[in-house]
């Protein structure tokens, strides 16, 4: 586990060189995201103010995920860098009810954590998916699978007729005057 017990960092900060387990990141149980060994965080973790965490570093790894189209599962290489905030959630702060909250810049660039201890796994989980692509496509011309019979038309053709189209009702009249032109 990747967790920080934020008292004992001393003055000078403190030096980190992980390897990215996916138990370590919370994606273990993930269906939809696979971790690969090999996986590395290099990070340096400051104590600003006494209880502010800044964590400035890089990580990278690879990650196999499902293309939208042709649902096989391919590799994404990610090298993200980290320069992240935390600081402890107050009392008074504890997690909004269902009411409307306004955000400013501070709360977005700045996370929070419970007692003496931050879990950077939860924190890498995090970039890792917002990392992710929103569509992601194994290869730009992934030819997806066939909606009738549903083989992956990237491996082999199917065979089965492409569906034609509906056209628009609103043509028929102007159809019928180019087929009575060719005959």
């Amino acid at each position: 586990m990747l967790l920080i017990d934020i008292p004992r960092i001393p003055p000078e900060g403190l030096d980190l060189d992980e390897a990215l387990e996916p138990a370590a990141l919370h994606l273990a149980d993930d269906a939809d995201v696979l971790v690969r060994p090999g996986g590395r965080l290099a990070a340096h973790v400051d104590l600003v103010d006494g209880t502010t965490m800044h964590l400035r570093g890089r990580f990278s790894g690879t990650i196999e995920i499902e293309c939208a189209r042709c649902l096989e599962k391919y590799p994404v290489s990610l090298g993200q860098e980290l320069d992240l905030f935390y600081m402890p959630r107050v009392a008074a702060q504890a997690e909004a009810q269902e009411e409307e909250v306004e955000l400013n810049d501070r709360d977005v660039v700045v996370g929070y954590y419970d007692g003496e201890r931050l879990d950077l796994g939860e924190v890498l989980r995090e970039q890792v998916l917002l990392a992710l692509p929103l569509k992601p496509l194994c290869r730009e011309d992934c030819a997806g699978l066939c909606p009738r019979c549903g083989r992956n038309r990237n491996a082999s053709p199917c065979g089965c007729a492409p569906e034609e189209e509906p056209g628009d009702s609103r043509l028929e009249p102007l159809r019928r005057l180019i087929d009575k032109k060719r005959q």
